[in-house]
């Protein structure tokens, strides 16, 4: 099966070697399934693994240079918004499993500097294990979300791939006999991780669609509880300038009515004063008679 594949795809190219270089670039078959397929072809051992170490590495710069600008593109619209952030928790999850709990907190710069080689090491080493999703593609995104420098990203991820092909060579030269049943079982391996891939990526996408649901069902709740206490505020403070009004007017009625109880008990003093007056009239008239 995998060998008419390979006829198919050489027949369409016409060159053995460019056909290599081509195959070496693909995302997880890279150099780990080129160099089989090389030899497979008939080019020798050596020629396979620089042709195929070449066309792979030529990813990674562009990858280190425009991942997270596409990534960062692709969540302004909202078509593309969930895809990416998908593809970002993934490669920062195991971005997080390279550096290890080591990444956060402040540190100084001894430990700075340790941080930065312990990073390095984890990419070489992910990119020298030859399995799929371990190449230059996952490699060079894990380096961008742990924020290695540009160069020493991409030689850590060349000397990985340097490693891996190293690795693979070598199986394959001592199992160029059964090279066949080799690139099938490849095959089925690459299938199946990239089943793997898409369905943990659509999940994520589910995943992360639900909890914007959920924040944002949690925010209209805050609002509209605020709304309410708001209400309730106002409501309260028009009460108290009633229950202040209707104080106020009592307080007016009951000067009202103490000034009233003044002006009578004046009037009755008064009335009082002029009848003594006019008694005490009468009885001086009486006097003078």
């Amino acid at each position: 099966m995998t060998e008419k594949i390979i006829e198919a795809v050489r027949e369409l190219i016409g060159n053995d070697m460019l056909t290599t270089v081509l195959i070496s670039m693909i995302p997880i078959v890279e150099l780990r399934g080129a160099i089989p397929a090389a030899m497979t072809m008939g080019l020798q051992p050596l020629v396979a693994f620089a042709l195929a170490w070449a066309g792979s590495a030529i990813v990674s710069p562009i990858l280190l240079l425009i991942l997270r600008p596409v990534l960062n593109w692709m969540k302004k619209y909202k078509l593309f918004a969930s895809l990416a952030h998908a593809v970002e928790d993934g490669f920062k999850s195991k971005a997080m499993k390279v550096i290890g709990k080591d990444g956060g907190g402040m540190l100084d710069g001894a430990q700075l500097k340790k941080l930065e080689r312990k990073k390095m090491l984890g990419v070489y080493l992910f990119v020298a294990f030859p399995i799929p999703l371990t190449g230059v593609w996952t490699g060079s995104a894990i380096a961008t979300f742990i924020d290695i420098p540009f160069w020493k990203a991409m030689a850590m991820v060349w000397l990985g791939n340097l490693t891996a092909g190293g690795i693979v060579t070598l199986l394959a030269f001592f199992l160029k006999e059964h090279m066949n049943t080799v690139l099938d079982i490849f095959f089925v391996i690459v299938i199946l991780v990239l089943l793997l891939f898409i369905v943990r990526t659509a999940l994520k996408m589910v995943k992360n669609k639900k909890q914007a649901k959920l924040q944002a069902s949690s925010g209209s709740a805050q609002g509209a509880d605020v709304s309410q206490d708001g209400e309730t505020s106002e409501c309260i403070e028009v009460s108290k300038d009633v229950v202040n009004e209707e104080n106020i007017v009592e307080n007016c009625n009951q000067s009202a009515t103490n000034d009233e109880i003044k002006t009578a008990h004046t009037a009755v003093k008064k009335a009082d004063g002029d009848k003594s007056a006019d008694k005490d009239k009468s009885n001086g008239d009486g006097d003078d008679r």
